[in-house]
């Protein structure tokens, strides 16, 4: 059961709040920004007056939105919404935005989607929620996979900007994979035979589910110097050892997806995969850890590595020459590392 104390509107970054006169007023100042509304809309690029954002259009639309307030200092720096509800399908489509860039990269977006994502499972009591990414808005698309957004599809060519198509993305998320990934309970079940079986699987007791194997993905990333990143460890598994980035396969998801994505997030890099290295397997029976790993080896095409883990998970991150790395090194990395050493310094 939840706590009852679980307060819904703040999370470890921002809160929730009421929209204000003078929230509306800021909204509108940033619809002044070109960007900002290219990737906030596939329609016509217009500046909007305060009347034409803000809570009164979503309300129109059958919906609830909020304003972003920062913990730290109680600054306003953009909103997010629920909206188009189908009360009868439990359905919603949602919406974010954060107006400066400044604030983006901070850690503010993922604070509250996991916190309207929340309110949507939790208060209104919602089954899926449902939004839509242009394709090459990347830093959208790598925060809804990380808040347990999936891609269902694309509408081919449906945006057209500067002479260029590109692709809108439908990504959507169920309640019971919410409850799967954060541990909260949901009032109902899904009907569907598949998503129950998934849930019950996915609420297993600790010590059954430990005994299965996880599945995990790294990454040899080199730059033009054959030098490797390396990442310290500040938890378990393999606490306090230098480890190649990497993470663990999330349901439905493919391997190459998997690994893409863990190095976005860890270290902010977009990678392309060279190939398959090997796999790594650690058995530890007295820390309940059973993990199987496959290597890659990566280039980086995008990105200045640093650290994106919240909470102190990696600490120091730093390229290392391949004949010269530093230890200890995590047990599971050394297969993927001595795979490189044959392959890029014979």
């Amino acid at each position: 059961m939840a706590p009852r104390n679980l307060n819904a509107f703040h999370g470890s970054k921002v809160r929730l709040a009421a929209p204000c006169p003078e929230d509306c007023m800021r909204l509108a100042r940033y619809t002044d920004n070109y960007e900002y509304l290219r990737n906030l809309d596939t329609d016509i690029a217009v500046p909007l007056t305060p009347d034409e954002t803000g809570s009164s259009a979503v309300r129109r639309d059958n919906g609830f939105e909020f304003a972003l307030r920062t913990l730290e200092d109680n600054r306003f720096i953009g909103f997010t919404a629920l909206y188009r509800i189908e009360w009868n399908n439990r359905s919603a489509r949602l919406a974010i935005g954060i107006g400066e860039d400044k604030d983006r990269g901070q850690g503010y977006g993922s604070d509250a989607l996991a916190l309207i994502i929340r309110y949507g499972f939790h208060e209104l009591n919602l089954n899926r929620i449902a939004l839509e990414v242009i394709e090459y808005n990347e830093a959208a698309r790598w925060a809804y996979l990380k808040a347990g957004f999936r891609e269902e599809g694309r509408q081919r060519s449906a945006v057209l900007r500067d002479g260029t198509h590109y692709d809108l993305i439908s990504m959507s998320i169920l309640a019971e994979e919410w409850a799967a990934r954060t541990g909260l309970p949901l009032s109902f079940q899904s009907t569907s035979p598949k998503l129950k079986s998934e849930y019950a699987a996915s609420t297993m007791p600790a010590a059954a589910a430990s005994d299965q194997p996880r599945i995990g993905v790294g990454a040899v990333i080199l730059n033009e110097r054959n030098e490797v990143l390396l990442v310290w460890r500040n938890r378990q598994p393999e606490q306090y050892t230098w480890s190649i980035p990497g993470g663990k396969v999330d349901p439905y998801e493919s391997l190459e997806t998997a690994v893409i994505r863990e190095i976005k997030e860890e270290v902010d890099l977009d990678i392309t995969i060279d190939q398959l290295l090997c796999t790594a397997e650690t058995i530890r029976p007295e820390r309940e850890e059973h993990w199987i790993s496959v290597l890659y080896s990566a280039r980086n095409i995008r990105g200045i590595a640093r650290n994106l883990e919240e909470g102190g998970a990696i600490g120091e991150i730093g390229w290392f020459p391949l004949h010269d790395l530093p230890s200890p090194l995590a047990c599971f990395a050394v297969p993927g590392l001595e795979a490189a050493k044959r392959i890029y310094m014979d």
